[in-house]
């Protein structure tokens, strides 16, 4: 109940937010709504139980956000972004446990904020304050294959919750428990700044809370004959873990001309004992205008425990017959290895969906 009169005080605030704003003087913030909805069925088999899931899709979940920027003298601009995320069903939570009733239902409803976050820019760069993205947030996924909506670097987006099986008995670890990209801080209620870009380059800080701060570059340009993007992070973990001192992430991806793309990330975390590290791949082709696929493995080592090797092997096709309009399919097969111990069987994923955006 308390959740239900949560949703619908939110609803009837947003409400009369874009109400008032719509009716402010001409030099106030502009005011816009967008967002997407991203729905997708699953197939789910663990090598012992196989089920059907209606789920939404982590990779990049059904929300919507305010926006609003306006110019102001002496070339300041000011700036807002209130973003919320709602799903029924994440690709990344749901599991063979989930039933119709009990603990665990079948329709798992969250509901999220993603940020709510003022910047101010100026020559001399961009603050951004409140909830928002960090400097190191998204340094592991640089991705221009086309078909980050059906897979990408953060694998266990789908498929994460399933735990591995053994002669048909779990043995206690998730997909998400055996692999990372080691993404930075995600986002937090956090300090930001950006510096003015210079030849496609740019770089990012950001500080928060238990003493935790990270750094950022970045590059993205046209080549003539290609496009490349690229982004580099440390995050200092500061006072937040006893056991992880810092986290360094990195990706890069190409896009050549004639479609062929070529995507690579590597990130690793100092962490006392074990030092987990991930290496990601991805070829990719675009043809038509309208169609992308890819193929993709990761790679995990000492995440769940020191010496299990988490692979996952991918085959994905994004179709965008219209603007704002994507249909996806995806497979893929989520292995781990073990030195001692349990051979539990792969987590093999299916994955059909769309997202619309508005």
């Amino acid at each position: 109940m308390m959740q239900k009169k949560f949703k619908l005080s939110f609803v009837v605030v947003a409400l009369i937010a874009a109400a008032l704003l719509a009716v402010l003087p001409a030099n106030a913030v502009d005011f816009a709504i967008s967002g997407q909805i991203n729905r997708a069925v699953m197939y789910a088999d663990d090598g012992s139980t196989a089920k059907w899931f209606f789920v939404d899709n982590e990779n990049s979940s059904t929300r919507f956000r305010f926006t609003g920027s306006n110019d102001f003298e002496n070339s300041w601009k000011v700036g807002i972004v209130w973003e919320v995320e709602m799903q029924s069903n994440a690709s990344n939570e749901v599991n063979m446990d989930d039933t119709d009733t009990g603990d665990t239902p079948l329709d798992k409803i969250t509901f999220r904020e993603r940020k709510m976050e003022f910047w101010v820019g100026h020559k001399f760069g961009k603050l951004w304050m409140g909830q928002g993205d960090t400097a190191s947030n998204s340094t592991s996924e640089v991705d221009l294959s086309g078909t980050t909506v059906a897979a990408y670097s953060s694998v266990a987006d789908v498929g994460g919750d399933f735990v591995f099986q053994d002669n048909g008995a779990g043995i206690g670890t998730k997909v998400k428990d055996s692999r990372s990209n080691f993404d930075g801080f995600s986002r937090q209620d956090r300090v930001r700044y950006d510096t003015p870009k210079f030849a496609g380059f740019y770089g990012s800080t950001s500080v928060f809370s238990q003493n935790r701060w990270d750094l950022a570059a970045r590059y993205s340009g046209d080549l003539g004959w290609a496009k490349l993007a690229a982004a580099a992070a440390w995050a200092d973990f500061g006072t937040s873990s006893d056991t992880v001192d810092g986290q360094f992430s990195s990706s890069a991806s190409m896009l050549f001309d004639f479609g062929l793309n070529l995507t690579a990330s590597y990130a690793k975390q100092d962490k006392d004992g074990t030092d987990p590290y991930n290496i990601y791949g991805k070829v990719g082709y675009q043809f038509l205008e309208k169609h992308a696929v890819s193929v993709q493995w990761g790679h995990t080592e000492n995440k769940s425990v020191k010496d299990d090797k988490g692979d996952s092997y991918g085959l994905a096709y994004v179709f965008s017959p219209w603007k704002s309009v994507e249909f996806y399919g995806s497979y893929v097969i989520h292995k781990l290895d073990r030195d001692v111990g349990s051979n539990p069987d792969n987590v093999n994923i299916g994955f059909l969906g769309g997202r619309v955006k508005f």
